[in-house]
């Protein structure tokens, strides 16, 4: 995946640079920040190329490999359990504030400087937030295709279709590989700051994909999750809540966290007796 990563940023970067005529001496200074301008439309069209080669040719590849029908292992087919997409809403709400108590605990616990300082080399946050300027509806809704839509169906296809499946079997136990896929997934994403939030919604979407036996359910709450962080990075000028979403200063209550992880338990509850249900008659 590393491998496939650095070839697909190199040639991104490159067919990028053809495009949106870009002199080869600038790119990395259109990466990494230091140039006086940045051409937004060639980060763009470099994140999703390179993204898609890291994770999606990645997988397909990993799944040939191992000898392995992508669409089998991907299970890009209709959720066999009943109700999901009407649990989904209920889910992701429940998710969203578990999520912020636990960003809450994470931004306080004792993190070593050394670590803290090793994470933000990478500067990944920085590329990001060159991409979310936004000036008008044209660039929310493009932002919304590439930065919550692409990632979400590329690292879907990924974690949860390629290598979520290939580690349950390596462990022969799904919980093992769900947790193990989970963090590696949060850690993938280089930000030490959200490294327990970030588990814990891959987590929701591990056990999703497990349980629902589809990835459209995965995708469709993932897609949801990036565009909210669209979103309110669009509005935070106009609504309190966005910027404090933007700003990740939204801390619910103990209360909340109780609540909604009894909703989340109880949701995903349901959605084990219905996959139980459905295996019994196959």
């Amino acid at each position: 995946m590393v491998l496939y990563a650095l070839v697909f940023g190199i040639l991104g970067a490159l067919l990028a640079s053809l495009i949106f005529h870009i002199d080869y001496n600038l790119l990395l200074n259109q990466l990494s920040g230091t140039s006086e301008t940045s051409n937004i439309g060639f980060l763009k069209f470099y994140n999703v190329f390179s993204t898609a080669g890291a994770w999606v040719v990645s997988g397909f590849l990993l799944s040939k490999i191992r000898s392995f029908n992508v669409n089998s292992l991907w299970h890009f087919r209709v959720p066999p359990v009943r109700f999901i997409w009407f649990l989904l809403p209920v889910l992701f709400i429940s998710a969203t504030f578990i999520s912020a108590y636990l960003l809450d605990i994470n931004q306080r616990l004792p993190i070593p400087e050394s670590i803290r300082s090793a994470f933000d080399s990478f500067n990944t946050g920085g590329l990001l937030e060159r991409m979310l300027v936004m000036n008008s509806y044209s660039d929310l809704f493009v932002n919304l295709i590439v930065i919550a839509l692409f990632p979400a169906v590329f690292e879907e296809i990924f974690f949860r279709g390629t290598l979520q499946p290939l580690v349950n079997g390596l462990f022969n136990n799904h919980h093992l590989g769900i947790w193990f896929c989970s963090l590696v997934f949060a850690l993938i994403h280089l930000n030490i700051t959200q490294l327990l939030p970030m588990t814990f919604l891959a987590l929701v979407l591990g056990y999703l994909f497990h349980y629902s036996g589809s990835i459209y359910p995965g995708i469709l709450l993932h897609f949801t999750n990036n565009a909210m962080a669209v979103l309110a990075y669009y509005f935070q000028d106009r609504s309190e809540m966005a910027k404090k979403i933007v700003d990740d200063t939204f801390k619910p209550e103990i209360w909340h966290f109780v609540v909604f992880s009894i909703v989340l338990v109880t949701v995903f509850g349901f959605m084990i007796q219905q996959y139980k249900l459905h295996k019994n008659h196959e």
